[in-house]
């Protein structure tokens, strides 16, 4: 009975202590300064470009032997009228688009991730642009660099499936077409 006693002791500090290897691996962080969001699309006249150099957010993931192992939570949200394509007339029309005033924020929810060998993930989650929340993949690379994360990928959209209007200018004889692609480029610092 003794020997039975320290046997099942025995386990639960085991697993005790394999649990609290699994919460320090752990590790909040949060969108460093100066990322990268852009968006990229096309019209009649030329293809185009809006990037954003503010973010916010957090992310929850797991690593193990300098290797992402899990990712477990990521919140980014970003204002629209951070997104900025040096055209102040095409900057003016595209937050008309998207309802700015209405819903100055863009977000992002991540439902799920799946690693696809390496650095390479899948991510899908919730968008919410122009008051409409969409379910989007992404294709995304996470790499540890010392204590940080660098995270990069993309996903395409198209705005009429945010019942977005693609934007047209001069007397609508330029159209911007319905298809973009969001790409993303950041550093993810721990949360200490």
């Amino acid at each position: 009975m003794y020997k039975n006693l320290k046997l099942t002791l025995f386990f639960i500090l085991v697993l005790f202590l394999s649990r609290s290897v699994q919460v320090i691996a752990q590790q909040t962080y949060e969108v460093a300064p100066n990322p990268e969001m852009k968006v990229s699309g096309t019209s009649t006249l030329h293809d185009w470009d809006m990037i954003s150099k503010e973010a916010t957010g957090t992310a929850s993931i797991r690593r193990s032997a300098g290797k992402v192992t899990a990712i477990q939570s990521v919140e980014v949200s970003m204002k629209v009228k951070s997104l900025k394509s040096g055209k102040s007339q095409m900057d003016k029309n595209a937050y008309n688009a998207l309802k700015e005033e209405e819903y100055p924020e863009i977000t992002f929810s991540m439902l799920e991730a799946h690693q696809d060998g390496g650095n390479d993930w899948k991510v899908s989650g919730r968008l919410q642009l122009a008051g409409e929340t969409k379910s989007i993949p992404f294709s995304i690379k996470i790499a540890p660099e010392g204590e940080n994360i660098i995270l990069s990928g993309l996903a395409d959209i198209k705005l009429t499936d945010f019942n977005v209007t693609p934007p047209t200018a001069v007397f609508g004889t330029i159209k911007t077409g319905d298809e973009m692609t969001i790409h993303i480029n950041m550093k993810l610092n721990p949360i200490n």
